[in-house]
């Protein structure tokens, strides 16, 4: 399956089509519906940091999803995250969408809302691997395992 497209801004202003506009192979998506999910991305953000290092194409991306009747106080809402997010680096990776999460759920088969997702991606967009809530080790296994066979599959040509 491949990661549906969305329109994006990151919180430095540049618009960013996901998954075609995103540089570097593999990616990983963070995909946060409600303010609360940070918890869950920082959760998430430190592991995959570390995983970072031994895969230096591995780009990572914050794609907080809102609901479309939000692109009103899109001034405000991006604003807010972008005075709370210090680092330019960090800023330019964090892209938000205010799109139909209704749609968005069903292309991607989500059984709820009320969660985090973690999906990887391959140079195409496909979803290779998806993950979801708290980070566990079980979780961070089964990523570390997926980005091995995507490098190999790389090397092998």
């Amino acid at each position: 399956m491949r990661f549906p497209t969305l329109e994006t801004r990151d919180l430095e202003g540049t618009h960013v089509q996901v998954p075609d506009d995103l540089p570097g192979s593999p990616r990983i998506v963070l995909l946060p519906f409600q303010r609360w999910h940070q918890l869950l991305v920082d959760g998430w953000s430190r592991p995959i940091h570390a995983l970072a290092a031994a895969y230096p194409q591995l780009t990572v991306w914050e794609v907080p999803a809102l609901s479309r009747r939000y692109l009103a106080g899109r001034f405000y809402i991006d604003g807010g995250m972008k005075a709370g997010i210090p680092d330019p680096t960090t800023r330019r990776h964090t892209l938000t969408a205010y799109t139909d999460l209704s749609a968005l759920s069903q292309k991607l088969e989500l059984p709820s809302l009320e969660t985090v997702y973690v999906f990887l991606l391959d140079a195409s967009g496909e979803i290779v691997w998806r993950g979801s809530g708290e980070v566990d080790d079980a979780q961070l296994e089964e990523l570390a395992g997926a980005l091995d066979l995507l490098a190999a599959a790389s090397a092998a040509g």
